[in-house]
């Protein structure tokens, strides 16, 4: 393992990118709108809890408290 970042899948690849667009990369920004401006781009409300889920989980992105971070 060379260290680098996990792969995930093309869809969340996609939702990350939405969202780095969308926001600014140090601000925090709530789960639901998160939701909202993924679902403005297309995404069904079930896909976009499950970008979301992944891109927490693969380590993309990371809570404090009820706010969500992109990690660095």
């Amino acid at each position: 393992m060379d260290g680098g970042s996990t792969p995930i899948p093309p869809f969340a690849e996609e939702a990350l990118a939405v969202i780095k667009d969308r926001t600014d990369e140090s601000q925090e920004f709530g789960e639901q709108s998160a939701l909202k401006i993924l679902e403005a781009e297309g995404f069904t409300t079930a896909d976009a809890k499950e970008a979301l889920e992944v891109l927490e989980m693969r380590g993309y992105l990371y809570r404090v408290d009820d706010e969500l971070r992109i990690t660095g």
